[in-house]
């Protein structure tokens, strides 16, 4: 079931994370493999919600990751994060993914629901202040 969004300043139409695809993160066909797109997607996932719990997190869970377009190589690939919900101890994010590609067209490529925990310096879990 998908969480319903909370409005929260940091959230804005920016992205969190754009970077070019490039042939070292593709497979033999020129295609961006899943992994690499999965790698971004937390990684700036982790950095909004780093913000948001004003320290470090780790991530716990991630629903269905299912790709409507392919990336490929040359495309620039923007990821924005939205926060659904912030608890006492974790942050559940909304990160959309989009392709710009050459000619300028802008393609959809996923959302996915992640949900982070706060952690402490031993890696324990911590309430967010």
């Amino acid at each position: 079931m998908t969480p319903s969004p909370q409005q929260h300043p940091e959230v804005c139409r920016e992205p969190v994370l754009r970077l070019r695809a490039e042939p070292r993160s593709t497979n033999a066909h020129g295609r961006v493999h899943a992994g690499w797109l999965m790698f971004q997607i937390d990684t700036a996932g982790a950095i909004c919600a780093e913000r948001l719990a004003k320290g470090p997190v780790t991530t716990v869970a991630v629903n269905a990751f299912q790709l409507t377009s392919p990336i490929h190589v040359g495309d620039v690939v923007s990821l924005y994060a939205e926060c659904f919900r912030l608890g006492q101890k974790s942050v559940t994010l909304k990160v959309t993914v989009e392709a710009e590609r050459l000619g300028g067209e802008v393609v959809p490529i996923t959302e996915v629901i992640a949900t982070y925990v706060a952690i402490d310096a031993e890696g324990k879990s911590r309430i967010i202040s």
